[in-house]
């Protein structure tokens, strides 16, 4: 088998982190993997792994009428040029144009839906426009793959999609034999740790006054002990990169001035998480951004490293509340301070417990070869479709 198969992207930095495993495993099983993303420092790496590289100009958040075109003219072009066997598409914007794009070329085409991001978020023209195309598009493509049940469903009451051409997965994908089991050190202090993009809808700024909290409260703590008694710690970390180009961005001004004035250390950005997160006990997202389901909890999980998270799409889904962490509000403060107060009460061999109950979940459900032969047998399934009309 020698099949081209084309992804396309907003960028070349979630292809990296999120879907190179899958495409190794596509590679091995003989499909030659184009990609049309727009080029960063993660294009040469994406070029190491096997896959042949094309360029695009694309904005993931502008609406200027002729770059939007010249985007669709080249997503056009591309596709016509090497007349692939499938594209797979990642991100709304790309789900849209390229959509179109094969339903006139008559190539078959996939769509992956990872959250439904700012348009469902945000009430503004530019959201209404989004919408509209959606409607417009997904209803032609062959098949789109969901990564939870409540964007699926609002897929299916809003006619973006039919239950003939839908199904759902667990997430993208995590290499267990490389995000392993590690035990944080049992040294008194426990470790919260904060890994997203830095945008308000992560619920960052949330994490940040919940951690400022319960820094009182733990300094409350230590005024009052007895000397005889060994006081618990909190830490509290941040990592992730600032992305300037959204509109829900946090500026760096602000994160340097937590990092200065606060308890909440800020540790840049880092293309190796496992070597950061291990020393974690505990990972936090208090997301309220439309998530598909966050890379971040299910690589957590796969570590064995309790969660707490919000009652929020996509986030819920990773963790059996009570048992692998704690689902929280979305916007709540108060929950999540005294979510985490909890998980720092908890013994170490309980924070440990939790985690072992996490790393089960993810074995059964996201494993980054179950996800790959999902995507792998769809992709055949529409394309022999296509071939036999």
């Amino acid at each position: 088998m020698n099949k081209k198969l084309l992804i396309t992207s907003n960028t070349s930095w979630f292809i990296f982190n999120f879907f190179v495993p899958t495409i190794k495993e596509m590679i091995r099983e003989g499909y030659v993997v184009h990609l049309l993303t727009p080029s960063d420092k993660y294009t040469d790496r994406l070029v190491e792994v096997g896959c042949i590289h094309h360029q695009l100009d694309i904005n993931p958040s502008g609406g200027n009428p002729v770059q939007e075109i010249r985007t669709i003219i080249r997503i056009f072009r591309v596709i016509k040029a090497l007349n692939p066997y499938c594209v797979l598409n990642f991100t709304p914007k790309l789900n849209v144009y390229s959509g179109f794009c094969c339903r006139l070329i008559k190539v078959p085409v996939v769509n992956s839906v990872a959250g439904l991001g700012s348009i469902f978020l945000e009430d503004n023209f530019k959201a209404k426009v989004g919408k509209l195309l959606l409607k417009a598009s997904q209803n032609r493509v062959d098949h789109v793959i969901f990564q939870n049940p409540d964007d699926l469903q609002i897929y299916l009451k809003e006619g973006y999609t039919q239950e003939d051409r839908i199904s759902l997965v667990g997430g993208i994908g995590v290499d267990l034999k490389k995000f392993v089991p590690h035990q944080a050190k049992d040294d008194n202090t426990v470790r919260f740790i904060l890994v997203a993009r830095l945008l308000r809808s992560k619920g960052v700024g949330e994490f940040v006054e919940a951690a400022i909290e319960v820094d009182k409260y733990m300094s409350s703590l230590e005024s009052r002990r007895d000397v005889e008694t060994q006081a618990k710690r909190a830490e509290f970390y941040l990592l992730g990169f600032v992305d300037e180009s959204n509109p829900q961005a946090i500026s760096r001004e602000t994160i340097e001035t937590w990092h200065t004035n606060t308890a909440v250390n800020y540790l840049g950005q880092t293309d190796d998480v496992f070597s950061v997160v291990k020393e974690m006990d505990c990972v936090v997202l208090p997301s309220y951004y439309r998530e598909g389901m966050p890379q971040c909890l299910i690589e957590a999980a796969a570590m064995a490293k309790p969660i707490i998270t919000t009652d929020n799409v996509g986030c819920r889904e990773i963790v059996v509340n009570n048992e692998s962490g704690f689902i929280v509000k979305p916007k709540c403060v108060d929950d999540l301070k005294l979510a985490m107060i909890k998980m720092i009460e908890m013994t170490h061999q309980q924070r440990l417990e939790l985690g072992k109950v996490g790393r089960r979940k993810a074995e059964n459900e996201y494993c980054h070869l179950k996800i790959s032969k999902h995507y792998i047998e769809v992709i055949e399934s529409i394309a022999n479709r296509k071939s036999s009309i």
